[in-house]
């Protein structure tokens, strides 16, 4: 992949130097780091999976534009390649943020940004889509999962009936500060679309919900507050049916990526979950 990706590189940019390979060690897409003639910073990403480069071109073109120069600019796309050519943010790496509660709120002030850059209808079939989820999960769950955690999880969506209709608005759904770029007087600049689509609000939370707001409530008050909303006994209540379908299917992900420890860590987020914790 990297040397067909140098290849589109250079049919875009001209003539580019190859600064670092940034690809995940999971080794689903290709990313690539690389100066232009004129010593412009680029990102020359290469999808193995065609319906995430599906879903990131589609937020690049639709929604991303919204977040003006807080998200990567998309400057030309190849179908048959399921490659993206990118601009580069400014900032590092945003784990070591993760616990700033300034950054927090700045990402939460950017998270709204992105949901409210268009109108979607609401989500009349939830329960049945979230189901549905479930169901197309079920054959390779069974093989990690015992019936008890299933169960639970299916309970849980059921349990969904009775809240209202949501509002679906375009989510980044991998929002965590693996995918913030901060820079040293804490600007948030968020990338990585491939997960992206139409969702609620609350499930763009997920990965710090239950990832570093759990012990650190001050975080999640920073966050909403620059969101601008609260988090109700509904939006609980989804955050936690959500959360244990979203730990199902990342187990099955994960071990098929060769990933244990990510696949246990989730497997241990359902088992809180299921004591009642979080």
């Amino acid at each position: 992949m990297r040397d067909d990706l140098v290849g589109y590189a250079r049919q875009v940019l001209g003539p580019v130097r190859v600064v670092a390979d940034r690809s995940w060690p999971h080794g689903v897409a290709g990313v690539l780091e690389v100066r232009d003639g004129e010593g412009v910073t680029w990102f020359v990403k290469g999808h193995g999976d065609p319906e995430r480069y599906r879903r990131e071109l589609s937020a690049y073109r639709r929604w991303v534009p919204g977040l003006g120069g807080r998200a990567p600019r998309l400057r030309a796309y190849d179908d048959g390649r399921f490659a993206l050519v990118l601009s580069a943010v400014p900032g590092g790496p945003g784990l070591p943020y993760a616990t700033d509660p300034e950054v927090q709120h700045r990402a939460g002030v950017l998270l709204r940004r992105l949901h409210d850059s268009a109108t979607l209808p609401p989500w009349t079939d939830l329960v049945a889509e979230k189901l549905d989820e479930l169901d197309r999960l079920a054959t390779p769950a069974r093989e990690l999962l015992e019936p008890r955690e299933l169960d639970f999880v299916r309970a849980g969506l059921r349990a969904l009936a009775g809240v209202p209709a949501p509002v679906r608005v375009p989510c980044h759904l991998d929002y965590g500060p693996r995918n913030w770029l901060v820079t040293g007087d804490r600007q948030v600049h968020v990338v990585d679309f491939e997960w992206a689509g139409p969702e609620m609000w609350v499930n763009d939370l997920n990965r710090l919900y239950f990832g570093p707001w759990r012990d650190r409530p001050d975080l999640a008050e920073a966050f909403l507050a620059g969101y601008r909303r609260t988090l109700g006994d509904a939006d609980r209540a989804v955050l936690h049916a959500c959360g244990a379908l979203t730990s199902v299917f990342v187990v099955v992900w994960a071990h098929g990526r060769g990933e244990p420890g990510f696949a246990q860590a989730w497997r241990q987020n359902l088992h809180r979950l299921m004591d009642g914790r979080r």
